[in-house]
């Protein structure tokens, strides 16, 4: 979708809230890898190679998901000024494998906010999530006067639907939130943004096995204790080949859009493990994508809907740590994106990709 006049305000996290969650580093992950009945990691070295990752994040075990989405909707408020009641929408993604799980928590903090419940807009859309919170409120701003704010939060607890011990997902999995604006005002401009659901032909996916599933049991949470629950398992090697595809595919088409803008190009693609992240990179490199991509997943791992948000929130720390200059007014943004599509778990995958143009600064309303 090509777009005029909207732009983000203000990105906002909670990954330094010290009270909100804790850091799991990979020793620990090495235990829990061992508690089921399939291998673990053969060493903590061998984490720290395959999933890029040192420390993800749990929330406190006294808190649940309406906890930290109360904080990130306070923190938006405070940072950008608007009032909840004047927001005509307000998009949430959260996911899980419990279908209902993102509506209750719409239903939670509405009451909370003091906002009817039906303003808020839930989302259960896994990786892809925030390039779809884009593409939805761009597609409802079409119809809306200036100066109206479209809230767009992530809020991603993945340890409460996954397995601890299953390999492929106890390494790069870590809870996150995040919160922003879309409005026809000033701040980073949205340039493009698209999403779509892309079914997998067989010869891409391992005989009868899906992509993703399912499975109800007698799990283990993220801090070694028995939990039963529904959990989300994959076929890792078709979902990598497919996903460094469409992440790539992703980058090309809006690299091709801006490719003859002013500004320098930062790619800050969905963050999934170290391993895909680096084949995509490197396919881009090969293209070639003349741009500094952006690896924000060392202290921060897979957050889901929340991890492309974290970087643009701490953009300034993110381009330190990669070796580049700082980010400049003008310097264009990609944000590509793939992964489960949860509504057709078995043989398909969603992709996104969106571009802003950064403006630094403060997009508060006036009193």
């Amino acid at each position: 979708m090509q777009i005029n006049g909207l732009a983000l305000t203000d990105i906002v996290d909670l990954a330094d809230h010290a009270d909100l969650f804790e850091l799991l580093d990979n020793e620990s992950v090495y235990t829990l890898s061992h508690q089921g009945v399939t291998a673990g990691f053969s060493s903590v070295k061998a984490i720290s190679r395959s999933t890029g990752i040192e420390t993800r994040r749990l929330l406190q075990p006294d808190l649940c998901p309406l906890d930290i989405a109360v904080a990130i909707a306070e923190k938006l408020q405070f940072r950008v000024g608007f009032d909840w009641n004047d927001c005509p929408a307000i998009l949430l993604c959260h996911s899980h494998t419990n279908n209902q799980s993102a509506r209750q928590l719409c239903d939670q903090l509405s009451e909370k906010l003091g906002v009817p419940t039906e303003r808020f807009i839930p989302f259960n859309y896994g990786c892809v999530g925030f390039v779809q919170l884009l593409n939805r409120a761009a597609q409802l701003l079409q119809e809306l006067p200036e100066r109206v704010h479209i809230p767009l939060l992530t809020v991603e607890t993945p340890e409460h639907w996954h397995d601890s011990s299953d390999k492929a997902f106890c390494g790069i999995v870590s809870a996150g939130a995040t919160g922003t604006t879309l409005w026809r005002g000033p701040g980073h401009e949205l340039l493009h943004v698209e999403t779509a659901v892309e079914i997998i032909p067989e010869e891409r996916r391992k005989p009868d096995v899906p992509l993703f599933w399912t499975e109800q049991g007698d799990m283990f949470d993220f801090r070694g204790q028995p939990e039963h629950k529904l959990v989300m398992h994959m076929d890792g090697e078709s979902v990598f080949l497919n996903g460094v595809d469409f992440m790539l595919n992703a980058c090309l088409k809006s690299y091709h859009e801006v490719a003859d803008e002013p500004g320098r190009i930062l790619i800050a693609p969905h963050q999934p493990s170290g391993k895909l992240l680096k084949a995509m990179i490197a396919a881009a490199k090969q293209v070639p994508i003349e741009a500094d991509f952006l690896n924000n997943l060392p202290n921060y791992g897979n957050s889901i809907s929340s991890t492309i948000p974290t970087i643009l929130a701490r953009l300034e720390q993110v381009v330190s740590q990669n070796g580049y200059e700082p980010a400049a007014p003008g310097d264009l943004i990609l944000l590509p994106a793939a992964g489960i599509c949860m509504d057709r778990l078995t043989d398909a995958m969603c992709i996104g990709r969106a571009a802003i143009r950064w403006q630094p600064g403060r997009y508060q309303e006036e009193a």
